[in-house]
């Protein structure tokens, strides 16, 4: 017989199926088909079994309800799409936006992520962001609400990219520029967000004053997720690398976090840990941004560390399934178009299900620190995520597995050193330099093989899928769950 596990997964694979092909065709009259097949198949099934009709219908008149939340919102995001199409025109427009945090800084302006206010008179009731650009001379603060005069500067996509629509998985509609502004309204924050800023601005300072610029940046990313710095020239390099994901904001900084935290806290009981490590997770969001990736990337790394630790890892799939759901429900357009999000639920499934599988094949690896624990953690989320890149970049390197064991092993010891040389070098000069010193060795051998291996332009396969890009990843997602299946069973044998 089918367990309720089993009807809950398949109820939500079928509910982001929907997402999937409404995001596509924008029908809700055609996806819902796929909702029709569903009680089909259920009502077959139960006049088969002659079981769980209360549970089925519950679970109808539930995914109904997600399904109507979903579909509120994408057409939601859909009307107010269409309703800036008005301004996308060669005219300046009055607008008043608020300050929510720093996108990225280069060499000559800063990039705002802001929330629309007002277009001319018009009141913006619904919930719009866009990227604000503005000289970097002039420093804005988190929380300002400006008015100035701008053209709406619509996202494009390129070279078979979504772009538009990825922008519109985080809710940024367009982008502007600022050449002159008035302030309407200060800084207005209560005290514990402000003194939590005050603590990132001395982090980064004090990254900054005690380490070369480019190793300063390097740690900047991977211990704060200080997007807003990294040079153009420097970021591209992780990408030709293929070492991209030890920048994003995803859930590997999470989980190294976490395993770090678990070595301190290893003495604590299992239920005093857990508070501690999920107290520490939350401040660390607050501290680097809790922007919708950070808040997804915190999430899922406290799934896997929950998981872990309570040791009833067949239920990870159900889990992960209704935490997407309910992300989704909220960002439908996430499910088709934001690449973060396939990485980080792919990453954190084929842990829990390959971890031990890489834990044994090196074996040889030093405990110390968990370095083995990172190492493993980082081939075993690569193993499964390789496609998902390729999907949406259109190239691999042949290379980049060797990339990825010649750093791995490496961030974890990074971003250890790298915190408490901080917190010493206020402490103790001596003890400073010593962890400045190991800090240092570690950034500069990532940086050495990031320059490395992005110059072997020889190691790079383009593939062109073009319309086919979906069927396969289709594929590929279907592949997955039968593999995901097997592990459950042989798990559970």
């Amino acid at each position: 017989m089918i367990s309720k596990n089993i009807l809950f997964i398949f109820y939500s694979i079928f509910f982001l199926l929907w997402i999937f092909i409404n995001n596509l065709t924008k029908q809700v009259s055609t996806s819902l088909l796929v909702l029709l097949t569903l009680v089909v198949l259920f009502l077959c099934y139960y006049l088969y079994s002659k079981k769980y009709l209360n549970l089925l219908i519950l679970s109808i008149l539930w995914l109904l309800i997600w399904i109507t939340i979903s579909d509120y919102n994408i057409q939601k995001i859909n009307t107010n799409s269409t309703n800036l199409n008005n301004y996308y025109d060669n005219y300046n427009h009055k607008l008043i936006i608020e300050i929510k945090s720093i996108n990225k800084i280069n060499d000559f302006q800063i990039e705002y992520l802001s929330q629309l206010i007002q277009i001319w008179d018009e009141k913006i009731e619904t919930n719009i962001n866009l990227i604000a650009k503005l000289s970097k001379n002039n420093i804005l603060e988190k929380w300002n609400i400006i008015s100035f005069n701008s053209k709406l500067y619509e996202f494009k996509d390129f070279n078979g990219f979504s772009y538009k629509k990825y922008m519109l998985s985080k809710n940024i509609y367009f982008s502007s520029n600022i050449y002159s502004y008035e302030l309407l309204e200060k800084w207005n924050i209560n005290f514990i967000e402000k003194n939590i800023i005050e603590l990132r601005k001395l982090f980064l300072s004090t990254i900054y004053k005690i380490y070369p610029k480019e190793e300063a940046i390097f740690l900047w990313w991977i211990l704060i997720w200080a997007r807003e710095s990294l040079p153009k020239d420097l970021k591209q390099d992780f990408n030709n690398s293929w070492l991209t994901h030890f920048i994003a904001v995803s859930w590997f900084n999470i989980t190294i976090l976490i395993i770090f935290l678990t070595y301190i806290a290893s003495c604590l009981p299992i239920s005093l840990r857990v508070v501690f490590i999920t107290i520490w997770i939350a401040f660390f969001t607050i501290l680097v941004g809790y922007t919708a990736p950070v808040i997804r990337a915190s999430i899922m790394g406290l799934i896997w560390y929950y998981i872990i630790s309570s040791g009833r890892k067949w239920e990870v799939l159900s889990i992960i399934l209704l935490t997407l759901s309910i992300m989704l429900i909220f960002s439908p357009y996430s499910l088709n178009y934001d690449v973060s999000l396939h990485l980080s639920f792919l990453a954190v499934l084929w842990i829990i299900y390959t971890w031990k599988f890489f834990e044994k094949l090196f074996f040889f690896l030093p405990e110390f620190l968990e370095i083995k624990t990172a190492f493993t953690l980082t081939l075993s989320s690569l193993s499964f995520t390789l496609p998902i890149m390729i999907f949406n970049f259109g190239q691999v390197s042949i290379l980049a597995p060797f990339a990825n064991i010649a750093v791995a092993w490496t961030i974890a010891l990074a971003m250890t050193f790298g915190f408490i040389s901080i917190i010493v070098y206020f402490v103790h000069p001596f003890a400073w330099i010593i962890l400045w010193y190991l800090t240092w060795i570690f950034l500069k051998w990532d940086i050495t093989v990031v320059h490395f291996f992005w110059k072997q332009e020889w190691s790079l396969i383009k593939f062109d899928l073009w319309i086919y890009k979906y069927h396969i990843e289709i594929l590929y997602f279907m592949i997955l769950i039968f593999l995901i299946i097997w592990f459950r069973k042989k798990e559970a044998a």
